[in-house]
């Protein structure tokens, strides 16, 4: 309920956002799965705007469960949010920020893809298809 709440605020703001786009994707990628195991998805994220902007909220309209995990040290762990630096990048890759996947409902094949809904905290709201790849 309070991602719902979390997402419906960052909706509010999302027109004015739109003429402002100050994020861009590269190379979104989710790992192929044989089953139902959980996955990781990676891209880069580009920030040309001023500010540093954060990623806070993933969403997918299947019925996975997504969640942004970082490292510490060489532990995985979740994360609120992963931060673009202003006039920079971040790239969400294996050993480093990614995005988690887990409760898939069917296997993820080499040339499918899967639907993503980015949510920035600056009201930036992105549909991005990540294409299935081989680890």
């Amino acid at each position: 309920m309070k991602t719902f709440f979390k997402s419906a605020l960052i909706m509010l703001f999302t027109l004015p956002a739109l003429a402002l786009a100050t994020i861009s994707v590269q190379q979104p990628q989710i790992v192929a799965t044989n089953g139902q195991q959980p996955t990781a998805i990676y891209m880069t994220l580009t920030n040309s705007s001023n500010e540093t902007v954060s990623l806070s909220i993933v969403q997918s309209e299947t019925n996975a469960r997504l969640e942004m995990h970082g490292m510490q040290g060489s532990k995985m762990v979740p994360v609120s949010q992963i931060a673009i630096p202003a006039h920079g990048k971040t790239t969400l890759q294996y050993g480093g920020a990614h995005i988690m996947v887990f409760d898939l409902t069917a296997p993820l094949r080499v040339g499918q893809t899967f639907p993503l809904t980015l949510l920035f905290d600056d009201g930036e709201v992105l549909n991005v298809q990540a294409e299935v790849i081989n680890r």
